[in-house]
């Protein structure tokens, strides 16, 4: 991913990205949360948490259900300093956790030594160069707690600016189930292809939720 057109966008970014709710974006998965956000000791990290839209949502819900005895930690990571600083705004009176950092390395969180139950890539994926796919799946499954998920969202429909602006990459389910596979990992659900929730004709996305074998 390319930071400087993030930080650049950030604010027009940010309006879109809090335009749709966490339910309309994630409904396809959504069934996965209950048994996560039940542990009153869970760890979920949103990697490339924007707006931090999915993050407040998350550290919202582990609130009400726990109250008193919630000890959820949400960690969110965000490349783009711009973005990182409206999230920041965005979750202001949560107890999320914001870090500067960016797969295939997370330096910032393996320093953390910390294992999550949810970890959750929305929108990422395609910014991660198929040269470092591998390693990256590779750390999330090190840093994933045993039954924990990963929750990957692809982007299908990359335009030419998409490619050289936003530096992203054709994704491809196949290819990440592969890749998750050879790291120890198998796909719990693949969902069909789903219409942009902000309209985008060209745009389709799919999601993957991956887990420990």
């Amino acid at each position: 991913m390319t930071a400087n057109f993030y930080n650049e966008n950030a604010s027009n970014l940010t309006q879109q990205y809090l335009s749709k709710t966490f339910d309309e974006v994630h409904q396809s998965w959504a069934d996965f949360l209950p048994s996560i956000i039940s542990n009153p000791n869970a760890r979920i990290l949103d990697l490339g948490a924007g707006s931090g839209r999915d993050a407040k949502y998350l550290d919202e819900l582990a609130q009400e259900t726990h109250r008193d005895a919630n000890n959820i930690q949400v960690l969110a990571v965000e490349p783009a300093t711009e973005l990182l600083k409206l999230g920041q705004r965005t979750t202001e009176g949560t107890k999320v956790k914001w870090i500067s950092d960016s797969l295939p390395a997370l330096t910032s969180v393996t320093k953390l030594e910390v294992s999550f139950d949810l970890i959750l890539l929305s929108a990422v994926w395609m910014h991660i160069a198929p040269s470092e796919r591998a390693r990256a799946i590779r750390k999330l499954a090190n840093i994933l707690k045993p039954g924990g998920k990963i929750v990957i969202s692809l982007r299908h429909g990359q335009t030419e600016e998409d490619f050289t602006q936003r530096k992203m990459y054709v994704v491809c389910a196949d290819e990440l189930k592969k890749l998750a596979s050879d790291a120890g990992l198998f796909c719990k659900l693949e969902t069909p292809k789903e219409s942009d929730k902000i309209g985008r004709n060209h745009v389709t996305w799919q999601t993957l939720v991956l887990q420990p074998n």
